[in-house]
């Protein structure tokens, strides 16, 4: 109730005491601001905020920034009978009839921030106090200064001391100073350097200046002095009188100081949109450049914008707010008045300057705002141009400033998913010039270079070959440039191009061969360094000593050396490395980088901690070298030490933010995350994805591929995929080949058939360059995809043809895919093999695979010879792994045995060099004699001593799986073929290779259908039950997917790795036939083995008894391979 009373009291009070309405207090007395709406952003002057000194409550604008006028100048600036305009009116009218630096300061201002934002934290009031105070205080030091200076000096020897002074210039100082000068001693000399010192110090007195310059002689007056003039004048709002004063500027002869105020004055005319004026001042200009011989065109030929002459003519436009309304409307002002404009020759050029002074200001302006648009910005650019275009005023220097201007900034330099705009803009002015519609304008050729080098960057050679024909359309009869000729030199041979590299060598040799040194003729070998093409390296490095009579240097043998490391030829490596030192250059870093990558890649730690000694002992700053300590963390990774690899990381990682290592440790975190993911372990991989961005580490192309095979390991193709088609772009990183070809296998394991070819034919439809592994996975799909629909066609004959996966090898031959290797991408291959021969032995060797499985052997033989055909190399060849494996399958199926054995051979010889390490050629490892049991204790002893690369101990499993079942399919009556089978699984262990688990069961199979059961449970108990899981607990009401060949085990699809050595079901069932067998023959009192001392089943249980037990637990199911092996027996 209280509170009730309260109100009533108050409310009650109000109406009663109730005073007369007093009158409102003119508006004018008041900001606009304080009363405007949204819709009424207007321009005003600064002073407008101090017509009622006491009136500033508005708390909204900063008005006391900025510089007072004086009284004279505001009333030049006051409208005739303002009393009768309307506020908002009045203000628009001084808007658009003046221009000065406080109307430009404030624009940007309101544009920057709004009318909205407070420019000051204390009341209105108190910033008014605060600003007289500080006026004061600011005056008294002034004139203390003053007294100073004057006390030493007479006034005309103290202004000028203050003028020659090197100090922040003081305007006031020097105006109080030059006041204070008796007239007769004001010289000619002292106001013009006055007038300089007052323009570089914002002296606010635009009738002071007047003043002194008026007192000049027309004769001593100087261009600053102009400039000075012509800024009071603006500042005064007298238009006419700057443009007046401009122009006898240009007509005089003032010397070759070309800055008049020109920039100034055209300015104010393109804030206020008077298009006449401003080409009017340009072309006075223009007349005074021309005295001067001051190129106004090559004004633009510099795209950087480090010219001092910019802001000569520009530089006031460049600062205005939102050009590109002001550009608009020129563009209807020139439709509107076009043939006015374009009267005379001389009008005619003088528009044109000023379209492209505009165009280019206009242009700077939208590519630097902030935040960036991209769309926004080629739909402005596009549209601009095809608005010149359409008018008739396609400006030449135009498009090249803004293509090259586009150039200069990073963000169009780095590779964008985006709409490449400046490529839009090339072709149009290219069609232009051909065309003819620009008076016999052509691409420079700084542009056509820049353009060269921008999408040679990115690896588009459909681009760069258009835009060398361009410069070939527009310089008929010329050599390109040295450099141009250079950077495709090197282009093409980085990317294995060699009948490309030698044109354009021939092309140079031609018009540069003065020129021509060892840097330009290591193009040559370098081609073929990249085609891993051995034999024709090391003859262009002899043409340059013998057909050029130069010496190589270290560039060019390490170029030699590159094509060795690159065929993974660790002998001719070693070799080319002495030939090195023995010539007497002096290795470096580049030298040792090969080398240390070879060895890395084999797991060779010893031999890479030998050659990093070696090459500190040659004092090779390879400790600095990121790349060579990222090639330790590879070593330790194929050795199998991922807790090694990631502690030198993170040591790396140390030193790099030390300052010790410079370098991206991008590629470091690339191998790491790759190991995790080829295992399928997304727990580690994500791991170090965090890693990653928690220290700043660049993710690249490879982070994402890493991260895709992860998913792909695990069966998450889809997710892998949407990493390519969103994730990537998005973040605008570039999609390889490799990327494609990694989600089409994954697709392709995964049967989801349709998903494959989709991504095989968007990889297509974008024109990715194709590699040997992107191309091996375009021809899975296409396969996989016909041979779909010849089953379901029911086409029984073998000897059909594969059409369509024909047809695409047919175009993959006669395209150069000798170059599919030369891309700088990781491989993706199912089998271990030399990198030059994934092409075309690669291809060959899968399409022997398909119809070698439909049984058309014949053309199996065809496809094996046309490969030995289609690589042109020397008599010495010798078919790749792949390619054997693939007609030992062929050979094996047509039970050809002898070719079998052959090709056996030469895989085992390919196999010694890929597995070779550096031990192995400083101490040839001596063969000992052994007997022929699998049991021999040496054998272990031996596998562990050996000095094979660890990392490719399974490079010969499939080929020694369709040898070893090629012995046990031959008639073998005194069983030669099968002890030779033992001897060979003998002799591949104690070098050191890896025998897979289905090789050993399809071996104890044999051995035991063959009689030989201690042999077949020996060697079953010693190299396959460690790793047994067990038989897992069978439940009517639990169904359980059991794992191909291991049925009834506890197993589950986490625990089969690749090197898992478990024994297969059908195994067991084999053997467990075979022991029933024994127990039912020791029940006839048979098997009793009197030099064992016991009866076999006694033996078999002393010596495999987990053998014997997993037979005794095996679940009685009665399954097919049950009824097939132990019907009866159940």
């Amino acid at each position: 109730m209280l509170e009730r009373a309260s109100t009533c009291l108050e409310t009650g009070g109000r109406h009663l005491l109730r005073t007369p309405k007093s009158c409102l207090r003119n508006r004018r007395a008041l900001h606009s601001t304080f009363w405007r709406h949204g819709g009424s952003d207007l321009s005003l002057p600064v002073w407008w905020a101090s017509v009622g000194p006491n009136d500033r409550t508005d708390g909204d604008i900063d008005s006391t920034s900025g510089p007072a006028l004086s009284t004279e100048s505001r009333k030049q600036e006051t409208q005739l009978l303002d009393f009768l305009y309307p506020e908002k009116t009045l203000a628009l009218l001084q808007r658009i009839s003046k221009y000065n630096n406080d109307a430009v300061e404030t624009r940007r201002k309101q544009q920057l921030n709004g009318f909205g934002i407070r420019h000051f934290s204390t009341s209105p009031w108190m910033a008014h106090q605060l600003t007289r105070k500080t006026t004061e205080i600011d005056g008294k030091a002034l004139q203390r200064e003053l007294e100073e200076r004057l006390r030493e000096e007479t006034p005309p020897k103290a202004l000028q001391a203050l003028l020659d002074s090197s100090q922040e210039p003081k305007a006031e100082l020097a105006w109080n100073m030059y006041l204070s000068v008796p007239e007769p001693e004001r010289s000619t000399e002292l106001r013009v350097h006055l007038l300089e010192y007052l323009m570089r110090g914002k002296f606010t007195d635009p009738n002071g200046v007047l003043d002194v310059f008026n007192a000049l002689p027309r004769s001593a007056r100087r261009a600053s002095s102009f400039r000075a003039a012509i800024s009071a004048h603006l500042t005064l709002g007298m238009v006419g009188s700057a443009v007046q004063l401009l122009e006898e500027a240009a007509s005089t002869d003032i010397g070759s100081d070309i800055d008049i105020g020109t920039d100034m004055v055209l300015g104010s005319a393109v804030q206020d949109n008077q298009w006449d004026l401003g080409i009017r001042v340009l072309k006075s200009f223009m007349s005074l450049a021309s005295r001067n011989h001051f190129d106004l065109s090559g004004l633009y030929s510099d795209p950087k914008r480090q010219k001092s002459e910019f802001n000569v003519v520009w530089g006031r436009v460049a600062q205005l707010p939102y050009l590109r309304g002001h550009m608009d409307n020129f563009l209807v002002h020139l439709q509107t008045f076009s043939h006015e404009l374009q009267s005379t020759e001389g009008n005619r050029e003088v528009l044109r300057h000023f379209v492209m002074g505009m165009g280019v200001e206009t242009t700077d302006q939208v590519l630097n705002a902030r935040p960036v648009d991209e769309d926004a910005i080629g739909e402005f650019l596009l549209t601009l141009f095809r608005r010149l275009r359409t008018l008739g005023h396609s400006n030449a220097g135009l498009y090249e400033y803004v293509i090259r201007r586009m150039l200069q900034i990073p963000r169009y330099r780095v590779y964008s998913n985006q709409r490449k705009s400046y490529l839009t803009i090339y072709r149009m002015y290219r069609d232009e010039c051909e065309a003819g519609s620009m008076l016999s304008a052509r691409p420079s050729k700084e542009l056509l270079r820049e353009m060269l080098v921008q999408v040679g960057k990115h690896r588009s050679s459909k681009y760069l070959t258009k835009i060398v024909g361009d410069f070939r359309l527009f310089y008929p009869g010329k050599s390109l440039p040295y450099k141009m000729l250079r950077y495709v030199l090197d282009y093409y041979a980085g990317l294995g191009k060699v009948d490309e590299v030698h044109k354009y060598f021939d092309e140079f040799y031609k018009a540069y061969r003065p020129q021509v040194d060892v840097a330009i003729l290591t193009a040559l070998p370098y081609a073929y360094a990249r085609r891993v093409d051995i034999e024709g390296t090391e003859k262009q490095f002899a043409r340059i000593s013998q057909e050029f009579g130069m010496t190589p240097d270290i560039v060019a043998w390490n170029v030699l050396l590159h094509a060795y490391t690159r065929a993974d030829n660790l002998d001719g490596a070693l070799v080319c490395f002495n030939r090195i030192l023995e010539s007497g250059t002096v290795p470096n870093v580049r030298t040792f980088g090969p080398l240390l990558d070879l060895c890395a890649a084999r797991g060779d730690i010893e031999a890479y901690d030998a050659l990093y000694a070696r090459a500190e002992q040659l004092n090779v700053p390879i400790r600095a070298d990121v790349r060579a300590r990222a090639g330790f963390v590879q070593a330790l990774l194929n050795f199998d030490d991922p807790e090694g690899a990631e502690a030198t990381a993170q040591s790396m990682l140390r030193h790099q933010q030390s300052g010790l290592l410079q370098g991206s440790l991008t590629h470091t975190w690339n191998m790491l995350i790759q190991y995790y993911a080829l295992k399928g372990d997304l727990e580690n991989t994500r791991r170090l994805y965090r890693e990653m961005l928690e220290m700043k580490i660049p993710l690249d192309e490879w982070t994402y591929a890493s991260l895709m095979r992860a998913l792909i390991e695990v069966k998450q193709t889809n997710a892998a995929y949407k990493i390519l088609r969103v994730t990537m772009p998005n973040n605008n990183i570039q999609v390889h080949a490799f990327h494609y070809a990694l989600v089409i296998i994954g697709f392709l394991h995964e049967r989801q058939y349709k998903h494959a070819l989709h991504a095989n034919k968007r990889m297509k439809d974008r024109n990715v360059p194709q590699t040997a592994a992107s191309r091996m996975a375009s021809l899975q799909a296409t396969a996989i995809a016909e041979l779909h629909a010849l089953k379901k066609a029911r086409d029984p004959d073998p000897r059909r043809r594969l059409a369509e996966v024909e047809k695409e090898m047919r175009e993959i031959l006669l395209s150069d895919y000798q170059a599919d290797v030369a891309l700088r991408e990781p491989s993706h291959a199912r089998l271990i093999d030399a990198r030059h021969h994934s092409a075309p032995e690669g291809y060959f060797g899968f399409l022997i695979l398909l119809y070698g499985a439909r049984g058309a052997y014949d053309i199996c033989k065809e496809l094996f010879q046309a490969a030995s055909i289609a690589r042109p190399v020397a008599a010495n060849y010798e078919a790749p792994i792949t390619l054997l494996t693939a007609i030992m399958d062929a050979h094996l199926r047509a039970k050809e045995y002898d070719e079998v054995d052959k090709c056996w051979k030469l895989a085992r010889s390919q196999a010694d060099k890929l597995v070779k390490t550096l031990q192995q050629i400083m101490d040839p490892p001596t063969p000992k004699p052994t007997n022929d049991s699998l049991l021999d204790p040496e054998i272990e002893k031996q596998a562990a001593n050996s000095t094979i690369a660890r990392n490719r101990r399974q490079v010969l499993i499939l080929a020694m799986r369709l040898y070893i079942r090629s012995l046990l399919q031959r008639p073998d009556e005194d069983g030669q073929f099968l002890t030779q089978a033992q001897r060979t699984i003998k002799d591949l262990l104690t070098s050191g290779f890896a025998i897979d688990n289905i090789a050993w069961n399809e071996f104890i199979q044999e051995l035991c259908s063959r009689g030989r059961l201690i042999d077949a449970f020996t060697a079953f108990e010693t190299y396959l039950m460690p790793e047994f899981p067990g038989w897992r607990n069978l439940s009517p009401v639990y169904i359980r997917k059991d794992q191909p060949g291991h049925k009834w085990m506890e197993l589950r699809h986490t625990d089969v790795k690749k090197q898992s050595m478990f024994p297969r079901y059908k195994t067991l069932v084999v053997l467990a036939r075979a022991y029933a067998g024994v127990r039912e023959q020791e029940a006839n009192g048979i098997g009793y083995d009197p030099e064992m001392g016991g009866w076999t089943r006694e033996i078999l249980e002393k010596l495999a008894p987990m053998t014997v037990d997993a037979i005794v637990t095996m679940p009685r199911t009665g399954d097919v391979l049950q009824r097939q092996y132990l019907a009866g027996l159940l």
